[in-house]
């Protein structure tokens, strides 16, 4: 999470995303075509249960885990469970919720701690991320705990949109499984 201009980011959804259609991309001979989300088709309402990686840009083809922006989450039936943020970076909210077209609508959940810390918990819908593709709302402190190292809190919201048109689907997730990330449930 990072505090700018008085708002602060910590990443994840709300209700209303996803709708794309596959076009293959061009890629070298020994990689794998990428498949992006392209409005009025729904991609990700079409896409088997399983576990997914839908970033920004397209699959950097090296070490990284992914390119521009990234939502890494598990899919079963028409729900994802999983979180949406920057890689190789602490910037990110884990998101929960149900596909509809091009977007996910649901709830979000981020981690304050001592370095990442939210100051003001907003009171008001807000942007989380400079693509302005995740607008949170309805915050409240879900759990915290004190330790030596400072204060962690844990910060629902209870309304989260997330819009993935537009996004790349990797071949496979690379980033950090969901299960890793995201406590619903911290005690």
């Amino acid at each position: 999470m990072f505090k700018s201009n008085n708002l602060w980011h910590l990443g994840f959804f709300s209700p209303a995303l996803l709708a794309g259609i596959v076009i293959n991309m061009p890629v070298t001979p020994a990689a794998i075509p990428v498949k992006k989300i392209v409005q009025n088709q729904s991609l990700i309402a079409t896409l088997a249960d399983g576990n997914y990686q839908l970033c920004s840009q397209p699959d950097p083809q090296n070490w990284q885990d992914g390119a521009g922006i990234c939502a890494n989450f598990a899919k079963i039936g028409n729900r994802i469970d999983g979180y949406y943020g920057y890689p190789h970076s602490s910037e990110f909210i884990c998101i929960k919720g149900e596909i509809k077209g091009n977007q996910i609508g649901g709830e979000a959940l981020a981690v304050s701690w001592a370095s990442h810390e939210v100051i003001n918990i907003p009171e008001s819908a807000f942007t989380w991320d400079t693509e302005r593709r995740l607008t949170l709302d309805q915050a409240s402190i879900l759990h915290s705990v004190d330790k030596v190292d400072g204060r962690t809190d844990w910060i629902k919201f209870n309304s989260a949109l997330l819009n993935l048109e537009g996004f790349y689907q990797y071949p496979t997730p690379r980033m950090t499984p969901p299960a890793q990330i995201c406590n619903w449930n911290p005690k």
